[in-house]
């Protein structure tokens, strides 16, 4: 397994901390940790966020490594924020490796931060459409 990929202790250890940072961001708001099972179908309507200072060349480069790395198992989650009332997901870690699920038509495993109410997020404004839209075959 490639050393730079994030582990799946790692990524439970950043989820632990969102959840943590959004219960001061929004003060009186609950959040439910749930482990989910993604299918295909939903990975193609999660909306996805800016993924943070990256290349492109470096973001294929990543995204091969995890497709190379499926074959030994790879399978670390994401994280996603779950929204209530139109049970919108909001991808806030994993950007290659749903790229990579959304390619090979997989399901991937989840890590969803559920609100106990509908709430507007700040990062919803940070949405740059479905991952559909965004990495559609040409």
């Amino acid at each position: 397994m490639h050393s730079d990929l994030i582990m799946p202790e790692e990524e439970k250890a950043l989820f632990n901390q969102l959840v943590e940072y959004y219960k001061k961001l929004y003060p009186g708001i609950g959040f439910k940790k749930v482990e989910i099972l993604l299918k295909p179908e939903e990975i193609a309507g999660i909306i996805y966020t800016y993924p943070g200072e990256e290349t492109e060349a470096t973001f294929r480069e990543e995204v091969q490594i995890i497709a190379d790395s499926l074959k030994n198992g790879y399978d670390t989650p994401v994280i996603i924020l779950r929204k209530l009332k139109d049970r919108k997901d909001i991808l806030l870690d994993g950007h290659r490796r749903l790229k990579v699920a959304f390619d090979k038509k997989i399901g991937w495993k989840a890590l969803a931060m559920v609100p106990d109410r509908e709430v507007q997020f700040g990062i919803e404004k940070m949405g740059k459409g479905k991952i559909a839209d965004i990495f559609k075959k040409t």
